[in-house]
């Protein structure tokens, strides 16, 4: 039964993504969220198997996987950008058009709740404190499997040049040699990046690797010591005093994190 409502809301959803593919000129930005969304679908599905997530909780957190990014299709028709601040809260958008076109028809009613509970929450700069564990968790969980992605999505954008498609990287300017320190100095603190603070690709990667204290699963820690996407990322950046101690930071942290893990 779960994979059967799994399969539909999945079918669901590539029809609700096809027109906007079919637009002239759009295919790629809305061919990266159609794609993203199937990879975030299968390390959900992994983190959950890892972690040992209940049958429940698989579920709600397979559809929310399918669901997070669906406001990004009529953002990016609006708005031709990705970046909220300059449109529009992707996550509410995705709540109001999967209830819009009814994605979610045929999931029980509580699982629903869940869902759009996690959906809605994915994307804050941090959680707020929920007195629901099982929307905390999923929504923890969808947070933890779209950052995971987003780190291939940037690596295999930063290794193909020229890069033609700047909203990638949220238009953010494209100088090799410069990063912002205060984005630096936050990821060194260990606290969460601001996608507002972010003025060159540098600080954009910066941000990400600084992802590393926003995951929550032993799954995710361990995915992302495997990936080797860390160390691709920093081999991009400048080399400085500055770059050097994050560096030498997120070694020993990702290395305790997921052997502990």
């Amino acid at each position: 039964m779960n994979d059967d409502i799994v399969a539909i809301v999945a079918a669901r959803f590539r029809d609700f993504a096809a027109p906007y593919l079919a637009a002239p000129g759009d295919a790629f930005a809305y061919r990266l969220k159609l794609d993203h969304t199937m990879r975030v679908l299968g390390l959900a599905e992994a983190i959950c198997a890892g972690d040992g997530f209940s049958e429940r909780l698989t579920l709600a957190g397979r559809l929310a996987a399918l669901l997070h990014d669906v406001g990004r299709f009529p953002q990016y028709e609006m708005f031709r950008t990705f970046r909220d601040a300059q449109s529009a809260n992707h996550a509410l958008l995705s709540v109001r058009h999967a209830l819009r076109v009814r994605l979610l028809e045929g999931a029980p009613n509580d699982i629903r709740r869940i869902v759009l509970g996690a959906v809605y929450l994915h994307n804050k700069r941090t959680l707020p404190v929920l007195r629901n564990r099982e929307i905390d968790a999923v929504a923890r969980l969808v947070r933890d499997s779209d950052k995971l992605d987003i780190f291939k999505i940037m690596v295999d954008h930063f290794s193909a040049p020229p890069r033609e498609h700047p909203e990638v990287t949220l238009h953010v300017k494209d100088d090799p040699a410069r990063y912002t320190p205060a984005v630096l100095d936050t990821v060194m603190r260990r606290l969460p990046g601001d996608y507002d603070d972010l003025v060159y690709v540098n600080d954009f990667k910066i941000m990400m690797i600084g992802w590393l204290y926003d995951l929550n699963t032993a799954t995710s820690f361990r995915l992302l010591a495997r990936s080797g996407h860390l160390a691709t990322m920093f081999a991009s950046l400048p080399v400085d005093a500055g770059i050097s101690r994050l560096r030498e930071q997120i070694s020993i942290d990702l290395a305790e994190r997921a052997g502990r893990a």
